[in-house]
């Protein structure tokens, strides 16, 4: 999973998810793991992204739902996060939504 993670989320994210130049570090998305909100938030950035102070990242929705869900599983072992580990399902549910990275919210509370 490193190689996945260090092709399209270390470049900005760094290799311990603790942010590299302009980039933010993502130990603050842990509790989005524990929450249907949270974990619906955090699927639908790693498939369409989203635009943030930093800029535009982009999605992957080119990466199979598997590769997805062990993705978003490598960086919820990073962060010691909480949650149940995601399952390619929840990442086919999040394809169908078809959103830009605009339409891409982060929600109040996780």
């Amino acid at each position: 999973m490193e190689g996945i993670w260090g092709k399209t989320c270390a470049v900005c994210h760094g290799e311990k998810a603790q942010g590299e130049r302009q980039y933010p570090g993502l130990q603050g998305v842990g509790p989005f793991f524990a929450t249907p909100e949270g974990r619906r938030y955090l699927v639908l950035v790693v498939l369409y992204g989203k635009k943030g102070e930093a800029g535009l990242m982009p999605g992957f929705a080119q990466l199979k739902d598997e590769e997805l869900a062990a993705l978003l599983n490598h960086l919820k072992v990073l962060l010691q996060a909480k949650g149940d580990p995601f399952t390619p399902e929840e990442i086919r549910k999040g394809r169908d939504l078809n959103l830009t990275p605009d339409a891409v919210k982060r929600p109040e509370k996780p």
